[in-house]
């Protein structure tokens, strides 16, 4: 093998095939002929000792162990790119460079989008890539820098911060009680139409904790005409009067303010005391060390004052 090769830039040939599916694709991005990218892959597979690309007249099709070394081809390749940033951000003092940000639909469209501007002004060479989803993203193998997450976390390798803590409630659309009365106990909850929300896992039973102890919890089936995986299609459908639904306040104000929404059962809780409701974190990727970088701490200082102040209006 020659000794001028460099497995960085090897590194980056290989996922430009992978990305576009051939090595003609691959040679045309880069600006080179298709013959020197076989041969940069073929350089990289005898540097491994392992193949990472099956290769057919037709197609370009990745090994298992080409998976593998995707994902680590990638890391280095944001390796090299945040120590530039690094570099450019101790000679300027300033942040520099993009940060991936993975959060809720509902987070990112009701307290981010907001506050953009604000951000932007305040750090105009920071790049936002911001993923909205209600799954829980691979933070490690999608790669992002920052993710939120609602609830225990149940992956102990990664970092995090503990922004805020959610309390939901249970309500009702005036209209809806009207028709079909007000609920007094849990127990009578069995007798009305629910709408639940699928990844709080709470579909089939929910649980009320009593605000003055004197009994314990009690967990009751409930029938959920409509479970979905967006809050905010919960909470119009409660509005609509299609049923009763759980839901933190801070997303109701409007609703609330305005009397289209009413609180039922205020004497229970719909969180568990004894755990403090659900936490609500921001999480980082696991690293040697405890330190983000300037970039990333910029953005997750921004999102945790920006939670905060939604969340204080609540209160």
């Amino acid at each position: 093998m020659s000794n001028n090769f460099n497995e960085l830039q090897a590194a980056e040939t290989f996922l430009m095939v992978v990305n576009t599916g051939s090595f003609a694709a691959a040679a045309k991005l880069k600006g080179e002929n298709p013959s020197s990218i076989s041969r940069a892959i073929a350089q990289l597979e005898a540097h491994l000792n392992i193949r990472l690309l099956n290769r057919t007249t037709r197609q370009v099709k990745i090994t298992e162990a080409g998976e593998i070394y995707k994902l680590y081809a990638q890391r280095m390749l944001e390796s090299q790119q945040e120590a530039r940033d690094a570099i450019t951000q101790l000679q300027s003092g300033q942040p520099h460079g993009t940060v991936r940000i993975s959060l809720p639909v509902i987070v990112g469209e009701k307290i981010l989008a907001p506050r953009l501007p604000e951000f932007h002004a305040k750090y105009p060479d920071v790049q936002l890539q911001v993923d909205l989803s209600n799954r829980n993203a691979m933070i490690v193998e999608e790669g992002f820098d920052i993710a939120l997450r609602v609830g225990l976390l149940q992956d102990s390798t990664l970092r995090a911060r503990k922004v805020a803590t959610i309390w939901r409630k249970l309500y009702a659309a005036p209209a809806y009680l009207e028709k079909h009365g007000v609920p007094q106990t849990p127990a009578d909850l069995v007798h009305h139409q629910c709408i639940a929300f699928s990844q709080r896992g709470d579909q089939k039973e929910w649980e009320f904790w009593p605000k003055n102890g004197a009994q314990p919890s009690q967990k009751h089936r409930v029938i959920s005409w409509l479970t979905c995986s967006s809050p905010m299609m919960v909470v119009r459908a409660i509005q609509s009067g299609l049923g009763l639904g759980r839901s933190a306040d801070w997303m109701l104000q409007g609703a609330l303010a305005r009397g289209e929404l009413v609180e039922i059962l205020a004497d229970w809780y719909c969180d568990n005391p004894a755990t403090g409701g659900l936490p609500m974190y921001l999480v980082f990727p696991p690293g040697l060390s405890s330190q983000l970088s300037l970039k990333t701490r910029v953005v997750a200082d921004f999102l945790e004052q920006i939670v905060r102040t939604e969340f204080k209006k609540a209160d």
